[in-house]
């Protein structure tokens, strides 16, 4: 059976479990599913072929607990350690990137792999939200073997006061909208990040709420056309 591991950043018990709890629902039997700690400073991070070892794709999940701007201080210890995080990973994504493993950044994941790329993240208050909100799938989207076949519009749920502000490099855009202009990035042959959270069939809080069929699959979908 596939293997993924999903890496986390987060430290309050309660959303690490809720997060958790919703990667095992929407991979269910298509792989077996491990979590750990971005904010492990004991793991292999300089080691990526060790690390990775056993592994057939990797999921880099949200974070509620820290920011890369956020609208905080540059002192915020939730931004230093956001800047810890990102070269504890570095070399992860790297080894990744070129040797075509399976990636799928997702919401602060998505703000690490677009940082390290050059790609601006920050507290841009017309893009920060919490709720349905609909995306649009670019030519490129439309034609990409992870997104093809879905609606050219569909909603998605985000939760997020960051954003990455502007295209990062060696990036390809693959679903934008107007509360969120990089909705979905791809990198490569197999690295893909989204600022929306495909895990999450609806969040319980925010305006508007719609449930989100179509972005409920692409989690199974980077399973079976990617890590497949």
């Amino acid at each position: 059976m596939k293997r993924i591991l999903v890496v986390q950043s987060r430290v309050t018990e309660t959303r690490i479990e809720r997060e958790r709890e919703n990667y095992r629902r929407t991979i269910g039997d298509r792989a077996e599913v491990s979590f750990l700690s971005a904010l492990d400073e004991q793991l292999a991070w300089n080691a990526p072929a060790d690390f990775l070892k056993g592994n057939d794709g990797v999921i880099f999940g949200g974070s509620s607990d820290f920011d890369f701007h956020g609208g905080r201080r540059e002192d915020d210890p939730a931004r230093i350690i956001s800047m810890v995080i990102l070269s504890r990973t570095r070399d992860l994504i790297s080894y990744a990137l070129e040797n075509d493993v399976p990636v799928l950044g997702v919401c602060f994941g998505h703000q690490i792999i677009g940082q390290m790329h050059n790609g601006m993240v920050s507290n841009d208050r017309e893009q920060s939200k919490l709720g349905s909100y609909e995306v649009a799938l670019t030519e490129a989207g439309k034609s990409d073997p992870l997104f093809a076949d879905l609606p050219e519009r569909f909603f998605a749920q985000y939760a997020h006061k960051d954003s990455v502000t502007n295209m990062p490099d060696g990036a390809t855009l693959l679903a934008t909208g107007s509360a969120c202009r990089f909705s979905a990035l791809k990198y490569g042959k197999k690295v893909y990040t989204v600022q929306f959270h495909p895990e999450v069939k609806q969040f319980r809080h925010g305006p508007d709420q719609k449930e989100s069929p179509e972005a409920s699959k692409l989690v199974p979908r980077w399973i079976e056309r990617m890590v497949g």
